[in-house]
């Protein structure tokens, strides 16, 4: 039996030492892990593997020195997005919850490698389980975990996919939207605009869907025109550009739904540099509801995510040794503030 050829000069992984060993994963960890289940062939032939493919042996013997693990692994991946308040408070209120229930949260920045990161923490017996957030349609990280027996639990899902065999938490980002554009056409508004990111993430997308929905159970026809209905870059930069765009447009719109708080503060920027009331003269809604829409002083109207609930329950799942895969889809709340009074 040969190893398999390494990629560059990635380090082998668990799953690796599982292949040459013809076994699986899970009894490679077994075989580390807990050997007195395991027969001595099988611990001999996994042992032979790991020594082939030189797989961190001294990870491995820490491994059978640690008690069991207390930690709860958080995956940071890449910047994407302009300063996001809500995460930030998010993970403060996450590591309390960890607290609560005995365990400790740990930020992990894996890069490129995120499921041989979480492989070696897991069956390394440094964390527990891990929560993985910025979910998108078809995201390959979680049938892989899945396949390799990592705990986790995601934050965020796609609710009209009952395929998941993994468990998830995220709140309704499209009726929120639909909270927002509510809120707004009672108010008497029928030309409105959307402001977010591109479809990346199934939150993203969900709540542009909202907004296109909403917009077209109300009749609104040119709510929906291309100029009206705009997606932004990354950088806060770009929530500006797109802001004066629509607010300095041949027709602009009377009330603009954001995607997120920050949208929502680069309009109400751009509309005051140019002389816009807020408010009264062009109506303003966020998401997140996050510091900057309620105590930063600029009173945006924004949906709220329950984010102490949400923090709860991915805790929750992975702390309970329960078997049945659970998705837990949240009501998002509209907070009115003076941007749409």
């Amino acid at each position: 039996m040969t190893a398999p050829k390494k990629a560059g000069k990635r380090k082998p992984s668990m799953a690796d030492v599982a292949r040459h060993a013809g076994v699986s994963v899970m009894t490679v960890s077994n075989a580390i892990n807990r050997p007195d289940i395991v027969s001595e062939s099988t611990r001999e032939r996994v042992r032979a593997s790991m020594d082939a493919l030189d797989y961190r042996n001294n990870l491995v013997a820490r491994s059978l020195r640690l008690a069991l693990p207390r930690q709860i692994g958080y995956l940071i991946g890449p910047h994407r997005f302009a300063a996001d308040a809500y995460m930030d408070q998010f993970l403060h209120d996450l590591a309390a919850t960890c607290e609560q229930h005995g365990r400790n949260l740990t930020l992990i920045s894996t890069g490129s490698h995120e499921i041989e990161a979480c492989e070696d923490l897991y069956y390394g017996q440094m964390a527990a389980g891990f929560i993985v957030p910025d979910i998108w349609f078809g995201d390959p990280r979680l049938p892989a975990l899945t396949e390799r027996g990592i705990p986790f639990v995601a934050y965020g899902g796609d609710p009209h996919d009952e395929s998941a065999t993994w468990n998830w938490v995220d709140t309704d980002a499209e009726k929120g939207i639909i909270l927002a554009v509510d809120h707004l056409t009672s108010l008497g508004h029928s030309e409105l605009a959307y402001l977010g990111y591109p479809d990346g993430l199934i939150t993203t997308r969900y709540r542009r869907l909202g907004y296109l929905g909403a917009c077209t159970a109300r009749g609104l026809e040119s709510s929906l025109a291309p100029g009206r209905v705009m997606e932004t870059g990354p950088e806060f930069i770009d929530l500006l550009a797109a802001a004066r765009a629509l607010l300095t447009s041949d027709d602009p719109p009377t009330a603009i739904v954001s995607a997120t708080d920050q949208h929502a503060l680069a309009v109400f920027l751009v509309a005051r540099e140019l002389g816009i009331p807020v408010g009264s003269g062009v109506a303003v809604t966020g998401f997140d509801d996050s510091p900057v829409a309620g105590e930063s002083g600029f009173g945006i109207t924004s949906i709220r995510q329950p984010k102490d609930r949400i923090a709860e329950l991915l805790v929750e799942i992975l702390v309970d040794e329960g078997t049945a895969v659970r998705h837990e889809l949240l009501e998002p709340e509209l907070i009115v503030r003076s941007s749409t009074v």
